[in-house]
């Protein structure tokens, strides 16, 4: 959050999900730290951080586009509540990468972040670009947030959290007095874009698809149509280029590749992570790419830049739920070959093509998609089953649950074998009309569900969410259980509590646990400390107080809260009201 502020509720969209990445986001709104390895190691701070976090943000993405994590984790079932998938008809696909952040300071005054991507939220490390606008409610009404507004109130019927609803409902209404600000004098002006959401809502109303003198085109995957109908645009010696991926050059025709300048990255760079290994291993390398969606036109002396999550497609613009941020550019002089330069490294004084990431491609490289096929039928399958209307009931018996899963069967795909598990743990079963997951753990519920899609050797694992009925209340607290599981870890989730500095905070604990003598615990000489910051959080900040006193009653357990540690914090609890009155 900005200095002084702290985040009051937070709206994203993503096509593709991963779980581990999206813990990353409680982490930087509601405790101001990045992502880090000392942090994510800390249970206790992701725990504190998914805490704060459960009421105050809301993520939507694509149905059947939640990666399967590489480790169960109790602490998913936290994430259940504000996770939404967004399921279309036909070939269409939730595929807006957007994050709207409400922020406050001490006095209620509020900021408004947002922030259009081309990113998804996981740990993909392929090339993407992201643009922020920052507002307050300033002035009178504008509507020029009515596009946005909008996209809010189209989410928002995929949310079936009544609050979460309420929430996104406030914040639209908020809008109409927000003015953002690009922060820049030559980013003019700025348009909002949302496509699929409704009429009025498509290609036509972005200015996109207009006549123009010069075209940059930056887009991971292509169609040949609009790439031949943005080639028809083109004014009489208009230059364009275009920068995608190698694989997707042969979509193109030879015409159309003799039209553009055509690049792509370097196999050097998009392997360039295997070259650094020293395991010489392959499980955990990744290949980065171009995933960037970023359009620069040009007429007339006119510049408009768009930005966000639509690639140069068929699907992306005439069907897909989108969302694209034009920029007005003013700069004298200013030309699309300026951007190139800066993007190849030619502006650099010792520019050598060697160091170039990019390459020009003039020949049109051979087709490979048979394995591509398999994986699209099998996402296919995944997709289709999420289509389906679909509910899960929990039983109990005995202190063991099973869960019995409907699913419609028209949507469950015959050519393709399919199991479902339950996120939590226990047994892959067949996926049926009516199936049954047996002998499950109290911790192992949850509204998440693991699909295996398999045709012969190749396979697709995918996370979907089906609401589940008669999941016990005391899950959650389980869930804490399992992590403050006794009084020595309680006390240390008190103590990251009550502290100033929470990444502080981690790192000592951190020191703590690797001292052979004393590992987490707090050891007698601790117990001051940690009573010291109970006065001062009494004194300073008793909403602190508050906090503790809300994770004494989710544990409610006297073998994990030490009676004499009960007793002095209902003392302390009683000068604060004392104060307050």
């Amino acid at each position: 959050p900005p200095a002084g502020y702290k985040c009051e509720f937070a709206i994203g969209t993503t096509y593709s999900l991963d779980l581990e990445a999206l813990i990353g986001v409680p982490l930087a709104l509601f405790l101001g730290e990045e992502m880090d390895g000392t942090l994510l190691e800390n249970p206790v701070y992701v725990l504190e951080a998914l805490r704060k976090s459960a009421d105050r943000f809301v993520l939507f993405c694509e149905g059947g586009q939640i990666k399967v994590p590489n480790k169960a984790n109790p602490v998913f079932a936290l994430l259940e509540s504000s996770i939404f998938e967004v399921v279309l008809k036909k070939e269409r696909s939730f595929h807006p990468k957007v994050w709207l952040v409400k922020y406050i300071d001490s006095n209620g005054k509020a900021l408004y972040r947002l922030i259009v991507l081309s990113r998804n939220l996981t740990f993909d490390r392929s090339w993407d670009v992201a643009v922020v606008l920052e507002g307050e409610a300033s002035g009178g009404e504008t509507l020029k947030n009515r596009p946005l507004i909008d996209f809010l109130t189209y989410l928002r019927e995929s949310a079936s959290d009544r609050k979460k609803k309420k929430l996104i409902d406030s914040i639209a209404g908020e809008l109409s007095y927000v003015h953002f600000q690009t922060g820049d004098k030559h980013y003019s002006d700025y348009s909002f874009l949302p496509l699929g959401i409704g009429e009025g809502y498509d290609r036509a109303s972005t200015g996109l698809f207009e006549n123009y003198h010069g075209l940059l085109v930056i887009s991971p995957f292509l169609s040949r149509d609009i790439v031949q109908e943005l080639d028809g645009l083109a004014l009489k010696n208009a230059h364009k280029t275009l920068i995608t991926r190698k694989a997707e050059v042969s979509k193109l025709t030879d015409e159309l590749l003799a039209s553009f300048d055509c690049y792509c990255l370097k196999d050097t760079v998009v392997d360039g992570e295997s070259a650094f290994s020293e395991t010489g291993g392959s499980a955990d390398l990744q290949r980065q790419d171009i995933h960037a969606k970023l359009y620069f036109k040009t007429k007339s002396g006119e510049h408009n830049i768009y930005v966000g999550s639509a690639n140069c497609s068929k699907h992306a613009w005439d069907g897909n739920v989108e969302f694209m941020l034009r920029i007005k550019y003013e700069k004298w002089g200013f030309r699309i070959s300026q951007i190139i330069d800066e993007l190849f490294g030619r502006n650099n004084k010792d520019y050598d093509e060697r160091q170039n990431p990019f390459e020009r491609i003039i020949a049109i490289p051979e087709a490979t998609l048979e394995k591509e096929d398999i994986q699209e039928r099998l996402k296919k399958a995944i997709k289709r089953l999420c289509r389906s209307r679909k509910n899960a009931q929990v039983i109990e018996n005995s202190g063991k649950y099973s869960i019995s899963i409907q699913f419609d069967r028209r949507f469950i795909a015959a050519d393709v074998d399919l199991a479902i598990a339950a996120l939590g743990g226990g047994k892959s079963v067949k996926l049926e009309s009516t199936t049954l997951l047996p002998g499950l753990s109290l911790l192992e519920l949850g509204e998440f569900y693991i699909v295996t899609a398999r045709i012969g050797e190749d396979s697709l694992r995918r996370v979907i969410k089906i609401r589940t009925e008669g999941i016990p209340a005391e899950r959650d607290s389980r869930v804490f259980k399992s992590i403050i599981k006794d009084q020595n870890t309680f006390l240390r989730y008190v103590a990251f509590l009550l502290s100033d500095d929470y990444l502080l905070a981690a790192l000592e604990q951190a020191g703590q646990r690797a001292a052979p003598a004393k590992g987490w615990n707090l050891q007698g000489y601790d117990k001051p400390v940690l009573y010291e910051n109970m006065l001062r959080a009494a004194a300073k900040s008793p909403e602190k107080l508050r906090e503790v006193e809300a994770i004494i009653q989710r544990l409610n357990d006297q073998e994990i809260v030490p009676p004499e540690f009960d007793k002095l914090y209902t003392t302390f609890l009683k000068a604060c009201r004392r104060v307050k009155t």
